[in-house]
């Protein structure tokens, strides 16, 4: 399937995230490996990103937030398409607002950082020993820039006055 960028979609996803959906997901992605001819190296990036990124969306998304007069615009989506020899993974979900500029600090440091210093900040990271109460120790994301052939890309759009949509797009070559 092509979208108009003459991009082609691999998985195009919107709706609330569980377990059971990301186990669907992955196995969808599983069943169009071979026919996309996708490289088993960068299978294996894509296959990390995406769960990461769907977790992420499990774990910390305010859907919960969502009123019933909110548009159906602004439930999470995932998807995964290819253009030219790159592959590009696009995450979204709500957040509450008040977590943007900690995400948004968090980001931009990441991107400012080399291979090296990912690496270094990962190893820091992992021995460090903190974990929030969602379950992490703040990997998931270090992981997604190692990952990433660019920079990671993000947005917020504010959606009221508590909440907006959070974008971030990954990009692997």
């Amino acid at each position: 399937m092509r979208s108009q960028n003459d991009s082609e979609f691999i998985i195009n996803f919107t709706g609330n995230i569980r377990y059971d959906t990301i186990g669907i997901l992955i196995n969808e992605l599983k069943s169009k490996v071979v026919f996309l001819g996708i490289q088993t190296n960068i299978y294996k990036k894509i296959l990390l990103v995406m769960i990461e990124s769907l977790e992420n969306i499990m774990k910390y998304a305010a859907d919960d937030k969502l009123s019933e007069q909110t548009d159906t615009k602004y439930l999470p989506r995932f998807s995964i398409h290819k253009k030219d020899k790159k592959y590009i993974l696009i995450s979204s979900n709500l957040i509450e607002k008040n977590k943007i500029p900690k995400l948004s600090d968090r980001l931009d440091h990441l991107n400012k950082l080399d291979n090296h210093g990912l690496k270094e900040l990962y190893k820091s990271t992992i021995t460090d020993g903190q974990f929030s109460h969602k379950g992490g120790a703040g990997l998931g994301f270090i992981e997604l820039a190692k990952i990433s052939s660019e920079r990671i890309k993000y947005s917020f759009k504010t959606v009221d006055k508590n909440l907006s949509y959070f974008r971030f797009l990954i990009t692997i070559e």
